[in-house]
């Protein structure tokens, strides 16, 4: 999710039990008047270097009332969220490193990183773009970077 999407977090009730949304709308690049729709939220969780699964438990933290970081004023989530990142130890270590291998570490990252690793995992394209809250061709537009291309492998496999 967009950092500023953590004031707007929600648990409904749902076909299966709690879920975890954002009632966020935000303009809908381009298209004067139209705004997001509020979405489900769906973890993709991370795994360790022994490849552990990793889930921090957003849901359940939120049901039990644990605080998110300060996100000042409206509009102002990215910048808060990163000035709150900037005063932890593990952050400055993740960001140095992603420096050392020409990268860079922002709060957008987790929302980057959880759109390459859909797609590595091959959810349909049209998924991801719900699950992030864009378009299909909003989606493309910003990250068919991480589409997998797997065509000569798939061309291959079926000329055995």
């Amino acid at each position: 999710m967009r950092p500023e999407e953590l004031r707007f977090l929600r648990i409904k009730d749902g076909a299966s039990g709690a879920e975890l949304w954002t009632i966020y709308e935000k303009s809908m690049g381009g298209t004067k008047g139209l705004k997001t729709e509020p979405r489900r939220l769906h973890p993709l969780l991370l795994r360790d270097s022994d490849g552990a699964v990793i889930d921090w438990k957003l849901q359940a933290r939120l049901q039990v009332g644990e605080g998110l970081p300060p996100l000042n004023r409206d509009g102002d989530g990215g910048q808060a969220l990163n000035q709150y990142l900037r005063r932890l130890k593990v952050w400055t270590s993740l960001r140095d490193e992603a420096k050392h291998q020409g990268e860079q570490l922002t709060p957008y990252s987790f929302r980057h990183r959880y759109a390459k690793q859909s797609h590595a995992r091959r959810l349909a394209v049209a998924e991801i773009a719900e699950a992030m809250g864009h378009t299909i061709d909003v989606h493309l537009k910003s990250y068919a970077r991480f589409k997998p291309d797997a065509t000569a492998a798939n061309y291959a496999a079926v000329n055995v």
